[in-house]
């Protein structure tokens, strides 16, 4: 594949019972996602061996990085450094990031450390409109 064009929106896919990650693009040097999530749903905390960078395409939600949540909005971006704990709870709704990884992680990563979020974590209210 050369290149790839699309609505985020309509190229992301969602599941009541968890959040679904669509792989766009993938290639031994990085891996490119779609993650959608309905509303309340979560990627578990967990400290893969991969760098991260997040673009929040729709919706709010709350972003884990190291012992801390924080909000995050549509627009917002983030990049988080391999090895960091770090975690995704969607807040009102639904939500649809791009994930870019590198290199490509393994299934071992997403087992690294994994557990859910804390029950009263949140990132504070500061960007639900």
């Amino acid at each position: 594949m050369k290149a790839m064009f699309g609505s985020a929106a309509e190229l992301a896919e969602f599941d009541a019972e968890s959040f679904v990650p669509k792989v766009l693009f993938e290639s031994e040097r990085a891996k490119v996602m779609l993650a959608g999530l309905e509303a309340g749903q979560e990627i578990p905390l967990h400290a893969p061996r991969v760098d991260l960078a997040v673009a929040v395409l729709e919706g709010v939600g709350d972003l884990w990085v190291d012992d801390a949540p924080h909000p995050i909005a549509q627009g917002d971006i983030a990049v988080i450094s391999a090895g960091t704990t770090r975690g995704v709870r969607s807040r009102g709704g639904r939500l649809i990031l791009l994930f870019v990884v590198s290199p490509p992680p393994t299934a071992a990563d997403h087992e690294v450390a994994r557990r859910p979020w804390p029950a009263d974590a949140t990132g504070g209210d500061s960007r639900v409109g």
